[in-house]
């Protein structure tokens, strides 16, 4: 395909298929077709395809991709004006701690002005993630190790992905430490559940991190419920009703889902939430090619049927900003527990339009959401906002010390075995 006509595609599904149609519908999209040349390099058009789907605000959810060109093999953090590599892969050219001060010769003040659109108006604390966009057309980095600065060549790599995804560890004096850095490999994260399960069962307190977890699958984290709500009281009984949710039914997204629900249920459908699947492939044989659909409201769910155990008797949630789609939802359920407590920073905060699916154009991936949440109708959505927690604890370079937020729940539950 040529360039022009891939970008008709992408304003095709932002205007049609796309679950922010109703509310942002193709955007200016104008001001970036007419940059698009057929003989620009890839660089180049991916480059402005990128700006055009950042421009309609919608982190996470919502992004275009050339699958030829590699990622990052690191993870910064903003603090003041200055990128610190919070994660890097072992052979990376960074390391853990760097200060990146200049990105081709610019300040990264200067660059963050001129990338507004990728920013979003984030502030410095929430851009972290958001700075990806802006590091992989970048060539060198200068870099500030150890008090010396040095220039960095920009290197991409084929895959990068955090090893050691899903661990638990007994910390002792009766608490557990679960880390879960996704929701997307149901079956591991069964497993770590099944090795724990002792521990779960007898612990005091419970303590889990889903710092810079990316989301996944809502039913990978279901297990956790019962442990995380009051001795006998119905996990339903808690969670307020949702506003009913949109789906965009369109002949594409209908066809794509049935795709995606094939290849992520390959194993097998666990039979737990197979009525729950079975019942997704009903409602898009039925709705297909409607458009925007209004499903439901919760009171005619099912809810949660999960029943709280005594035990543990504190449950503490570390999450932070890179905390997002099912690590949103996850910290969001739990938050409404009494036993719960909620600490770090706000999360990511991508449920209004979520349930995505991908579209391909050669070499070029487009992901883009299929349902809106009716809380943006009652003044109610996340987006740059987040999940709230109980206690805020602000990001700084000292976190690359020493782990600040897992501390200050340690230091809680001393407090409270002295009491």
């Amino acid at each position: 395909m040529k360039y022009s006509e891939i970008f008709d595609e992408v304003v095709s599904i932002m205007k049609v298929d796309s679950s922010t149609c109703n509310d942002f519908g193709a955007g200016d999209y104008q001001k970036y077709k007419d940059q698009i040349k057929d003989d620009m390099s890839a660089a180049e058009f991916t480059l402005v395809v990128k700006k055009y789907i950042a421009s309609f605000g919608q982190e996470g959810h919502l992004s275009f991709k050339d699958t030829k060109v590699g990622e990052l093999d690191f993870q910064v953090m903003r603090y003041e004006n200055a990128l610190y590599v919070t994660d890097a892969a072992n052979d990376s050219l960074l390391k853990v701690k760097d200060k990146i001060v200049k990105i081709d010769g610019e300040t990264i003040e200067v660059c963050a002005a001129h990338s507004q659109e990728f920013l979003m108006g984030e502030i410095n604390e929430r851009q972290g993630y958001l700075w990806e966009q802006i590091l992989l057309f970048a060539n060198v980095l200068t870099v500030e190790r150890e008090g010396i600065c040095q220039e960095v060549p920009l290197k991409l790599v084929a895959d990068y992905e955090q090893k050691d995804k899903y661990n638990f560890k007994d910390l002792g004096n009766k608490t557990l430490l679960i880390k879960l850095l996704d929701f997307s490999d149901e079956n591991a994260i069964r497993k770590v559940y099944q090795d724990c399960s002792e521990q779960l069962e007898t612990c005091e307190n419970l303590i889990v991190d889903v710092r810079n977890n990316g989301g996944g699958s809502d039913t990978a984290f279901f297990p956790l419920l019962e442990y995380c709500y009051p001795a006998g009281k119905k996990v339903d009984d808690y969670i307020p009703k949702q506003q009913p949710m949109s789906i965009n039914y369109s002949q594409r997204n209908c066809e794509s889902r049935l795709k995606i629900l094939s290849e992520f249920f390959k194993d097998g459908i666990p039979e737990d939430i197979r009525p729950m699947v079975e019942q997704m492939k009903a409602d898009i044989a039925q709705n297909m090619g409607k458009g925007m659909v209004v499903q439901g409201s919760s009171s005619e769910d099912e809810g949660f049927t999960f029943i709280g155990k005594e035990l543990p008797k504190k449950v503490w949630i570390i999450t932070d900003q890179n905390c997002a789609s099912s690590g949103d939802a996850f910290v969001q359920d739990m938050s409404y527990s009494p036993k719960v407590t909620v600490v770090g920073r706000p999360t990511l905060g991508i449920l209004d339009y979520s349930n995505c699916t991908v579209e391909m154009f050669d070499q070029f991936r487009m992901l883009y959401p299929t349902s809106r949440s009716g809380n943006i109708d009652v003044g109610k959505a996340l987006g740059h906002k987040g999940v709230p927690v109980d206690h805020y604890i602000p990001w700084t370079p000292m976190h690359l010390e020493k782990d600040v937020d897992l501390e200050y729940v340690l230091e809680q539950i001393k407090k409270q075995r002295v009491e």
